[in-house]
């Protein structure tokens, strides 16, 4: 019988992020510039989406200020292959108008490589842009702000 020694170095542990979560967290930021009304103010919309770690996966939030806009919502944000989809949850404070209910899918990013570069594209739910423009699904919106 031969005997086999086995002599460990060293141990490395990698934790990867289920699902690619933490791909996703991070700021995004989506400007709507309608011009100006017949009046001659300006119709600007900044709508800025954080998602982070909440309590059993991720969770986000989301606000919305400009022209005639006032949102904050609470939302839970799922992963599903190249897509991150947000749900509403609740609204914070604040709001103009309370036009959803928990549960409600508000949009999903999904992330995509178009001639080498990976880019970020929106698929509108419940939640749209003011400006009729910026309604059409599968187009670049929200930008992601470089980690600090």
């Amino acid at each position: 019988m031969r005997n086999f020694a086995f002599v460990i170095i060293g141990l490395l542990f990698i934790t990867l992020p289920a699902n690619g979560q933490s791909d996703w967290k991070g700021s995004y930021s989506f400007d709507e510039n309608g011009g100006k009304n017949a009046g001659g103010a300006v119709i600007f919309i900044s709508h800025q989406l954080k998602i982070l770690d909440g309590g059993e996966g991720l969770a986000a939030t989301l606000e919305s200020n400009g022209y005639q806009t006032s949102t904050n919502l609470v939302c839970s944000a799922k992963v599903d292959g190249t897509r991150i989809n947000i749900y509403f949850e609740s609204y914070g404070e604040d709001n103009m108008f309370e036009p959803y209910k928990a549960g409600d899918l508000l949009f999903a990013l999904e992330k995509k490589t178009l001639s080498g570069k990976t880019k970020i594209l929106t698929h509108w739910g419940k939640f749209t842009p003011a400006i009729p423009g910026n309604q059409k699904s599968g187009k670049v919106y929200f930008e992601k702000a470089p980690d600090k």
